[in-house]
């Protein structure tokens, strides 16, 4: 944003472009609210709203930065690759990451200016969509989709039932297509091993505590990945492997062998688990649309030993890549289904709200997972505020030791952004590491 003086026209145009993303899809104007009826489902939440939460939903907050907050013009934060430590989610964001109150807003976005720029932070409850619903709100997709509102109906002179009736409408229409996940099969068997955290009435003492974390951009050179890839696929008799094969299995690789000397007890732990969160919309029978936008994620689970995972010769790499493989092809109908079986009839002293990090030991073990928004759509956006496609999109920066997030590509670059966060320590023998960094081009701390 060369001249300031165009601003006020800039936030014009985002808060227009906010106003008909809400007018799509009116539960955003609402709240994760307690289930008034959970029965045994602990934590179980929904959403509501009203007409006035509808009709009067907040402008765009607009957060002027300051230099002592961010001590660096746009131009500076844009040739560093806009660095996540300075995009604290305090700073940039309308509400905290985990945002878990009684009353969470679902939707809420600010603009935070700096001296010749402007960064645009959104935040969507995790209840309501994942990566890929995220992917489809900024790039305006959920405007044309097949179940978007139309605010404006009665002003093109057609006779139509009061708002309030139809909003209870389309509330009741989203929970008709939500019911393609939440059935399961009556002759469901149970072969996934799942576990569940427990219930309890107060946090163990010392159970809140953290470790202290550190998080970077790595940028990966796409000719190297794709040589990677071909790598392994020449040695592996012509088996399927992906580009986001190939590359997990480089991060796995990598980052064990970079926490090994971390592990309280290494001599307990053989194996390092994988957990991949996949998108399941085409994975079900009956597929749901790729532009539904709500939650429907799923994970595939790989696991290998720490000894292999320490090998990062060609055969090892293949031997995991292929492992990566078969988890994701794993994850069919009965796949999935054991899950919502698990959600829809859970054990009350069970808590199943985030079987994800139920199943994974990152805090003392060896597990980690990567999500992918590669495919995104985010570099495509410009919210209609005639500033272009925008120059960076990332993740508010967060301590969360052993996840990776692949950004979304940008194909106006040579690289491929990952978001990777473990310990300080770990991520210094990470950076060291120069069979890991043989593939890096960039680093942004």
């Amino acid at each position: 944003m060369p001249d300031s003086s165009i601003l006020p026209d800039v936030v014009r145009r985002l808060n227009s472009f906010v106003r008909r993303i809400v007018d799509a899809k009116p539960y955003l104007s609402g709240y994760i609210v307690p289930a008034k009826t959970p029965g045994k489902r602990v934590g179980a939440v929904e959403v509501r709203f009203s007409d006035k939460d509808f009709l009067e939903y907040p402008c765009v907050s607009v957060r002027r930065l300051t230099h002592e907050e961010v001590p660096f013009t746009y131009d500076e934060l844009d040739k560093a690759g806009l660095p996540p430590s300075t995009m604290r989610p305090e700073l940039v964001s309308a509400l905290a990451e985990s945002a878990d109150e009684e009353q969470a807003p679902v939707f809420r976005v600010q603009a935070n200016v700096v001296d010749g720029g402007f960064i645009v932070s959104l935040y969507l409850h995790h209840c309501i969509s994942d990566g890929t619903g995220v992917g489809l709100l900024i790039s305006g997709s959920i405007l044309n989709d097949e179940t978007a509102f139309d605010r404006h109906l009665e002003s093109r002179g057609h006779d139509t039932p009061p708002l309030s009736v139809r909003l209870a409408a389309f509330a009741n229409l989203k929970s008709i297509h939500r019911q393609q996940l939440s059935w399961s099969f009556p002759n469901q068997i149970s072969n996934r091993s799942l576990r569940c955290k427990k219930v309890k009435a107060h946090p163990e003492e010392g159970e809140t505590v953290r470790v202290q974390g550190r998080g970077c951009v790595v940028a990966f050179s796409l000719e190297k990945l794709a040589g990677l890839k071909t790598l392994l696929e020449t040695q592996a008799d012509s088996s399927f492997i992906t580009s986001n094969d190939a590359l997990q299995a480089l991060l796995w690789h990598s980052m064990v062998k970079a926490r090994i000397p971390s592990l309280e007890d290494i001599d307990a732990i053989a194996i390092s688990k994988l957990l991949i969160p996949i998108n399941i919309r085409g994975k079900l029978e009956k597929p749901l649309p790729e532009s539904y936008f709500g939650t429907a994620i799923d994970f595939a689970s790989a696991q290998l030993p720490i000894d292999h995972l320490t090998d990062t010769s060609p055969p090892a790499m293949i031997q995991t890549a292929m492992e990566i493989r078969r988890a994701i092809n794993e994850v069919d109908e009965e796949y999935i289904r054991q899950a919502i079986a698990l959600a829809r009839f859970p054990d009350p002293s069970n808590d199943v709200r985030d079987l994800q990090a139920s199943n994974m030991d990152r805090a003392k073990g060896a597990d980690m997972y990567v999500t992918s928004w590669e495919k995104l759509d985010c570099y495509d956006a410009t919210f209609d505020l005639g500033l272009g496609r925008p120059d960076w999109v990332r993740k508010p920066w967060s301590r969360d030791p052993g996840s990776c997030i692949v950004l979304p590509f940008d194909n106006r670059k040579n690289y491929l952004e990952v978001v990777i966060q473990m310990t300080i320590a770990d991520m210094d023998r990470l950076l060291q590491d120069q069979v890991f960094m043989n593939y890096v081009v960039r680093v942004i701390d």
